[in-house]
């Protein structure tokens, strides 16, 4: 489909629209990029298999509510799954991420079907640690940020 500027007759002002449109190219570059990142970047940390980055991954990510619900309504909950899958490979007895990657699982069906289930998921009953004798404060916090995230009606406090 071709169509003309204001200047009639004005031949070089023509475009076609079937043409692919250079922003539109660089919007989804952008898109694929993004979801890229939230794909793979446990397991390039995984991969890299640096103390350090292990251990901000860790603390940032597997066990940080914020960037899990974030990760489930970019990609899924499945590829939150297996970022602590793939971490518990190279520190298996990390119970704080084994018991998020567990209570994860268990909530896997109902997260599938609507992402904003995770949060009550979380706050009642995976993470209640009721078998815990010592809670752990990294999952005290994930549940506790759950819950505020209930309550504020999944827009996470920020209404």
């Amino acid at each position: 489909r071709l169509t003309r500027s204001s200047n009639k007759g004005d031949r070089a002002d023509m475009k076609c629209f079937n043409e692919p449109n250079i922003d539109d190219h660089l919007e989804s570059e952008a898109v694929d990029l993004a979801n890229y990142a939230w794909k793979h970047s446990i397991v390039h940390v995984c991969e890299g298999g640096e103390n350090g980055q292990l251990d901000t991954a860790r603390n940032d990510q597997l066990l940080d509510f914020d960037w899990q619900i974030m990760k489930i309504k970019t990609v899924g909950v499945m590829e939150v799954i297996r970022d602590g899958q793939r971490y518990l490979r190279l520190r298996p007895n990390d119970r704080p991420v084994h018991l998020i990657t567990h209570a994860q699982k268990l909530s896997a069906p109902a997260v599938e079907k609507d992402p904003h289930e995770y949060s009550s998921q979380l706050s009642g009953g995976r993470l209640t640690m009721m078998y815990e004798t010592n809670p752990y404060p990294e999952i005290v916090k994930v549940r506790e940020t759950a819950e505020h995230y209930c309550l504020s009606r999944g827009s996470g406090g920020k209404e």
